[in-house]
């Protein structure tokens, strides 16, 4: 009776871990969705600053001031043209 118990038990335990197992591959699956997922936004909006960035040096160069671009910008605020003017543009690697 004892050796079957025991049997049992073992066997219980046996089947939790293998849920706990799988249950833990699904959830590291997730969250390397999530932070990829999350990781491809930020490139997506850093590029995105990046093309605005250049739009708005090129405007500057034509003499507008801050003011002027984020009133053609559609009312832009100044401080996010400010912001956005200061971005360094990147290198394109030769």
């Amino acid at each position: 009776m004892r050796q079957l118990a025991r049997r049992r038990v073992q066997e219980a335990l046996a089947a939790k871990q293998k849920d706990r197992e799988a249950q833990e591959r699904r959830l590291q699956t997730a969250a390397v969705a999530v932070l990829t997922a999350l990781a491809e936004r930020d490139a997506a909006v850093a590029s995105a600053e990046q093309a605005a960035a250049t739009s708005i040096a090129s405007m500057l160069a034509e003499g507008l001031s801050l003011a002027d671009v984020a009133d053609w910008c559609g009312g832009l605020g100044v401080r996010e043209v400010t912001r956005l003017s200061k971005l360094v543009p990147k290198a394109v690697p030769a």
